[in-house]
């Protein structure tokens, strides 16, 4: 794996993917204040939906696709990577992804051996930690969806996308 991020193949990419799953769509709709009067912290919640969210992140340019679910199997694993492959149409694709039984399905095994341009990377189990998607993941929860305020599924979704288009720190981690 090292040598893929460091030594990329020529006229390839090399992409970090993983899915986030279950992020709840929250509307607070109460604030309770603290002791200094100065925060408010919300006291009622509604969940008005769960999106399951498969992303890759260009580990050399830090350019983000992400993909918008209301489940996730293998079926949306061969969708997402489909989109890469058109995304990418003139260079062989590297996945960099853990060994969650959905990407080694019987499914997404025979859609990769018909996909010679695809090659799917296995980081060793439980070091899931190991792919940069992972650290994406954990910005994206603690600046937009922890203590968030969404009133629909399609508003959250669009500040996610916004989000991506206009965060500079994943281009900067590539550099």
């Amino acid at each position: 794996m090292d040598l893929l991020l460091k030594n990329c193949p020529i006229n390839s990419v090399v992409l970090s993917f993983d899915e986030k799953a279950k992020i709840p769509v929250k509307e607070y709709t109460g604030h309770i204040y603290t002791r200094k009067n100065k925060a408010k912290h919300p006291s009622k919640q509604k969940i008005r939906g769960l999106i399951e969210m498969p992303a890759a992140i260009n580990v050399h340019t830090g350019q983000i696709n992400h993909w918008f679910f209301d489940w996730k199997n293998a079926f949306v694993v061969i969708q997402c990577f489909e989109k890469l492959l058109e995304k990418y149409p003139e260079k062989e694709v590297y996945v960099i992804m853990d060994n969650w039984s959905a990407h080694r399905a019987k499914a997404v095994k025979v859609w990769c051996a018909l996909h010679e341009r695809f090659h799917p990377v296995f980081l060793p189990s439980n070091a899931s930690w190991m792919n940069m998607i992972e650290r994406v993941f954990s910005h994206l929860e603690r600046d937009l969806i922890h203590n968030s305020n969404f009133s629909t599924v399609t508003e959250m979704m669009n500040a996610i996308s916004q989000y991506f288009q206009n965060e500079p720190k994943f281009v900067n981690w590539a550099s």
